[in-house]
């Protein structure tokens, strides 16, 4: 698992299984346990490297899910998506329970969700389970995966907005009316758009259900608009030094929350976005989170001891 806490040399594992034997007695390592991680069985499409313990064909539904969120990100965003070359890693554990196990094992500072992305340098890595929302999961996160070897580190609103938007294809209208009438009942409620606010969140911990809501209306604002909008969110996406706050630009072209409202209250079959035509110090952890969370029981976090041991699959 390419991971700073799971993936290391072979060396390293040598040395790290020596120094457990010799702290805890080579009578204690005799039996071998399961490993957290599936890695059985592998298939790669595209950049992605896709692990399981049960096989899973080239064209088995979460496959193809993955390959769909390529064509959809380049031929709605960027082509040059589609020339990621990877890799990228995706786990996909046998069960909700497994899932759950593995995150309070190695990330108990997360809190319980269906799936998650990390990426540290060059890393990316995608954590989830088989489960009826597996193809949702895997497009929502692997686009993180996508867009940051794209893009680079961008906003976490953006970020966010842009996974959501991908999430179940834009082409999904059932969708975009839940996400609509969602947002319709925000508004009822008081809430108003405040995109500078979204620009202060850094944090996955600080966005709440209606920040990955508001975020998605944004990029649905901008992509529905093929000729203006979607150049400048490009744009704003290839800034990599000094970006520019997107409250700032839109404000300059007169789009602001009023316009945001306006646009969720209009026809959703006229708004659907157009398909266009394809056109030194330690490295820092970036986790992305879904806002959908999955119950678990509270647990301690396990002892030192016990992490190396199931890290090696003792």
């Amino acid at each position: 698992m390419n991971s700073p806490r799971t993936r290391r040399r072979p060396a390293l594992r040598l040395a790290l299984l020596a120094g457990l034997a010799a702290s805890l007695g080579c009578s204690t390592v005799a039996k071998r346990g399961p490993a957290l991680l599936p890695t059985a069985h592998q298939v790669k499409t595209g950049p992605f490297v896709v692990y399981s313990n049960a096989p899973l064909k080239a064209d088995a539904p979460p496959v193809r899910a993955l390959d769909r969120l390529r064509a959809d990100l380049a031929a709605r965003l960027d082509p040059g998506v589609d020339a990621d070359p990877g890799p990228v890693e995706v786990y996909v554990l046998d069960d909700r329970n497994a899932f759950l196990h593995l995150l309070r094992f190695y990330f108990p500072e997360l809190p319980p969700r269906r799936a998650f992305f990390l990426a540290q340098d060059d890393q990316r890595i995608v954590y989830t389970f088989n489960g009826p929302m597996l193809d949702e999961d895997l497009r929502h996160e692997a686009a993180h995966a996508l867009l940051r070897g794209r893009f680079g580190d961008i906003p976490l609103w953006l970020d966010e907005g842009l996974a959501e938007y991908f999430e179940a294809g834009p082409d999904d209208l059932q969708d975009r009316d839940d996400r609509l009438a969602r947002l319709a009942a925000d508004a009822k409620a008081g809430w108003k758009p405040d995109l500078r606010r979204l620009e202060t969140l850094d944090e996955v911990h600080q966005m709440a259900p209606r920040d990955y809501r508001e975020s998605w209306a944004w990029v649905d604002l901008l992509l529905s608009d093929p000729k203006g909008g979607k150049p400048l969110l490009l744009a704003h996406l290839q800034e990599h030094d000094g970006r520019t706050a997107l409250t700032t630009t839109l404000a300059d072209r007169g789009t602001d929350g009023g316009t945001l409202l306006a646009h969720l209250g209009a026809d959703p079959a006229r708004v659907v976005a157009q398909k266009p035509a394809a056109d030194g110090p330690h490295p820092a952890r970036v986790f992305r989170l879904q806002d959908r969370p999955a119950a678990a029981e509270p647990s301690r976090p396990p002892g030192l001891l016990r992490r190396l041991g199931a890290l090696l699959g003792l």
